[in-house]
């Protein structure tokens, strides 16, 4: 064995060779398997560690002040965060229900003006205005001579700048 290399187990498969018996006749095959273990000084060698590896090992596992207060002021900032993220949404929340309110209320508002203008429409027609014109603030038709005709093309518009003036 001395001249024998030393051979790394990689797998369960491996570490377990398969020895398989056959009998002839009318008796089933059996299939047995048997550890195979390995010498005592191969094991020890895999087991022996190196210092460095310890010492990475021993500082992995263990935690550090600073890293505590690390863990502490991220887990402190998270729920921070978090805390004012609520207070957010529920603050978008109430305005949102705020602004359904008054829209609602514009809603109504715009319905009750309507129906007004609606109902003074309707109180209000042609007669009584020409009625009140004419009697009440003694206002007349206009006479012919009170009128000016301008000459325009299609589409085109008059702009007053100044008083017509007077052509009596």
């Amino acid at each position: 064995m001395a001249g024998k290399a030393a051979r790394r187990v990689n797998s369960r498969s491996e570490r377990y060779r398969v020895r398989q018996t056959y009998e002839d006749g009318n008796a089933v095959r059996k299939l047995n398997a048997y550890p195979v273990e390995e010498p005592k000084k191969q094991a020890a060698a895999r087991r022996r560690v190196s210092l460095r590896v310890q010492k990475n090992r021993m500082r992995a596992r263990n935690m550090g002040a600073g890293y505590v207060l690390f863990l502490s002021a991220v887990c402190a900032a998270s729920l921070f965060l978090c805390i004012n993220y609520l207070q957010v949404r529920s603050s978008i929340t109430t305005q949102n229900e705020r602004i359904a309110g008054l829209e609602s209320q514009l809603s109504d508002l715009k319905d009750e003006n309507d129906a007004y203008y609606n109902q003074v429409l309707n109180s209000v027609t042609l007669d009584d205005v020409k009625n009140a014109a004419l009697n009440r603030l003694g206002m007349h038709y206009a006479s012919e001579s009170q009128i000016q005709y301008y000459d325009t093309t299609e589409g085109s518009y008059v702009r007053q700048y100044q008083d017509v003036p007077d052509t009596k």
